[in-house]
């Protein structure tokens, strides 16, 4: 994995388990996990207009309208439960299919390849085919979610920063879209530091993986003796060390930025409220279009563990199937060297 980059792995990938996606059923339940994810955002997109209308109706003291602001926040979160429920079956039955398909593939590599094949084949197969397949579908899925919560919800929140003007120290600034504009920067902020500090998670949980598999392969085998097993469990226990602390630094970024963003949109907002230009339901509002907006944008933030995990069990699915197809991966390492002039 020295070398590689995220665009390398991705693409290798596909090109090993991308077959999967020729078949009808894939495109169905990806079509359905798409459909479902584009039904929660237009969920979110009423429930930020009902922010507006009951924190209103609350400013006016308005009793009738809170009665029926909790009528339709009965109706959406009906719809909410329905979406989320529907979209778990459909990403299951996606992951499990494209798992199958895999495991088949390497599955066929591996009898068919030299008699001699790489250790610990089986749990291999079984681990590291699901972990790739399984993650890939929920990054791609939340991924695909994030998009379309980013596209819905930059109009909201470029329409509602012409409602309200900045006001600092007693002068007014009129700054388009400056709601957008600070959600940009925070997200900018935080994925900076969370590709930083991502990195070494990336290598700690690629080592785990493989401590893991090995310490699995002596207990299958059964003829080792205990100082071997004894030494493979403190291999493990000092990999899961490693991750510990790359996983804690990584944490300690991610907690702390989450935390600022659950309070950022208040103050980013309070402003024009405060000077009187706009009313408490557009204060909230905005608050919530700017929450949806940063936490589209800081996906990467959010998703680096997730997307660790998956990186290494997909490099280990590459390097599992390079190894049972000796041959094949002779002819490509041939055919990409140069003829001699």
């Amino acid at each position: 994995m020295a070398g590689e980059t995220w665009l390398g792995t991705v693409r290798r990938f596909v090109r090993l388990s991308g077959g999967f996606w020729r078949q009808r059923q894939a495109w169905l339940l990806g079509a359905s996990v798409l459909t479902l994810n584009g039904a929660e955002v237009s969920l979110l997109l009423r429930l930020n207009g009902w922010n507006r209308d009951l924190f209103n109706a609350l400013q006016l003291r308005d009793a009738h309208g809170l009665l029926a602001q909790c009528g339709v926040l009965a109706l959406l979160v009906a719809g909410f439960a329905a979406v989320n429920c529907l979209g778990l079956q459909a990403r299951r039955g996606l992951a499990l299919g494209w798992r199958a398909w895999l495991a088949a593939r390497l599955t066929s590599a591996w009898l068919q390849g030299p008699a001699r094949g790489p250790a610990n084949v089986d749990g291999r197969i079984a681990e590291d085919a699901r972990i790739a397949t399984e993650e890939a579908v929920e990054l791609a899925a939340s991924c695909s979610h994030g998009l379309i919560t980013l596209s819905s919800f930059i109009g909201v929140l470029w329409t509602l920063s012409a409602e309200g003007q900045v006001t600092l120290a007693g002068l007014r600034w009129d700054v388009p879209g400056y709601l957008f504009w600070v959600a940009i920067g925070y997200a900018g902020l935080g994925m900076a530091g969370a590709r930083l500090l991502g990195r070494p998670l990336v290598q700690a949980t690629d080592h785990r993986q493989a401590q893991e598999a090995d310490y699995r392969a002596a207990l299958l085998a059964g003829r080792q003796g205990g100082a071997s097993l004894a030494q493979r469990l403190a291999g493990v226990a000092a990999a899961f060390s490693h991750q510990t602390r790359a996983a804690a630094h990584l944490q300690l970024f991610c907690v702390g930025n989450n935390r600022i963003g659950g309070g950022l949109p208040i103050l980013v907002a309070a402003p024009a409220w405060l000077a009187g230009d706009v009313t408490l339901g557009w204060a909230m509002q905005a608050a919530q279009a700017f929450e949806q907006v940063a936490g589209a944008l800081n996906w990467p933030v959010d998703n680096m563990p997730r997307l660790a995990t998956w990186r290494a069990s997909a490099e280990r699915v590459l390097a599992l199937h390079a190894a049972c197809e000796p041959e094949a991966t002779a002819d490509r390492a041939r055919q990409a060297v140069p003829a001699p002039a």
